[in-house]
C-alpha cells in the first residue's frame, strides 16, 4: 500500500494513524504545508523506514507567512522530499498569485540546482504556470503533480517533462477525475490521499486506502496485486 501524499500531521489524533501505517507498512509520504509544520512533524512522526517527511509551504499561505520563507530555504538544505508546494490559481488564493509564483520558482531552481529532489506539487487553476516552470528548471528534480486536474494535453506536456501524477480516491469519482486518470501512463502513476482533506461522504481517507490501485486494475482488467506491482516499482523508480 502506498499514499505519496497525506497530511498525516492534521489528522486530529496523528501518532495513532503514524503508529497504524508503521503496522500495516504503508508507504507514505507525508507533505506539510508550513516550514514550521515541517520542523514539528519530524520531531513526533520520524523512525519509520516506510514514511517519509517532506518540507512543504502550500501555496495558500506563503504569503500570510511570508516570516517563514527563510526556514523553508534552511530546511531546505537538508530536505530530500518536498511538498506540499506550487501555484494555486483559484479565487480565494488570486490575491498572492504573484508571490506564490516567485517562491514556486524560488524552489524548483533551488532544487534543480541541488540535484535528486523529490517534489509534491500542487497546481489547482495554475497548471499552465507550472509547467512553464517544471520546463524551465527540468532535469534534477522529479516533480510529482499532485491531485491534477489540468487538460489531457497538459498531462501530455507533463510527462515530456518527466512529471509523475498522484491520484487520489476523489479522482476515481468524478468523471473529470476519471478522464485525467485515463491519460495517465500506468508507469508514471502512485496512489495518494490528501487526507484528511480528501473525504467523501464526511469519511476520512486513511493512508492505507486502496481505491485508487482497486479502480486503476479494474479499468484495465488487471488483477489487484498485478497493479499493486506496477505501483511498488514505480515507487522504487522515484525514489
Amino acid at each position: 500500500m502506498i499514499d505519496f501524499h497525506c497530511h498525516m500531521d492534521l489528522f486530529p489524533d496523528p501518532i495513532s494513524i503514524f503508529s497504524e501505517v508503521k503496522k500495516r507498512g504503508v508507504e507514505v509520504l507525508v507533505v506539510t504545508t508550513s516550514p514550521k509544520a515541517y520542523v514539528k512533524t519530524l520531531k513526533y512522526l520520524s523512525g519509520a523506514k516506510n514514511v517519509r517527511i517532506a518540507l512543504g509551504f502550500h501555496p495558500e499561505l506563503v504569503k500570510q507567512r511570508s516570516s517563514e520563507i527563510g526556514l523553508f530555504f534552511e530546511q531546505m538544505r537538508f530536505a530530500r522530499y518536498i511538498g506540499e508546494i506550487g501555484i494555486d490559481g483559484s479565487q480565494r488564493a488570486k490575491d498572492s498569485i504573484s508571490e506564490q509564483r516567485i517562491f514556486f520558482e524560488k524552489v524548483v531552481m533551488t532544487a534543480a540546482r541541488s540535484g535528486g529532489k523529490l517534489l509534491s506539487i500542487h497546481s489547482r487553476g495554475a497548471t499552465k504556470e507550472v509547467l512553464q516552470i517544471l520546463e524551465h528548471y527540468k532535469g534534477g528534480i522529479i516533480p510529482i503533480l499532485h491531485w491534477f486536474t489540468g487538460t489531457p494535453r497538459e498531462v501530455e506536456k507533463a510527462l515530456e517533462l518527466g512529471c509523475w501524477f498522484s491520484v487520489n480516491p476523489n479522482m476515481c469519482c468524478a468523471n473529470t477525475g476519471r478522464r485525467i486518470i485515463s491519460c495517465i501512463p500506468l508507469d508514471r502513476m502512485l496512489p495518494e490521499t490528501d487526507s484528511p482533506f480528501a473525504q467523501r461522504g464526511g469519511v476520512v481517507y486513511m493512508p492505507w486506502d486502496t481505491t485508487v490501485t482497486s479502480y486503476v486494475a479494474n479499468e484495465n482488467g488487471m488483477e489487484l496485486e498485478e497493479m499493486n506491482q506496477i505501483i511498488h516499482k514505480n515507487l522504487q523508480a522515484v525514489l
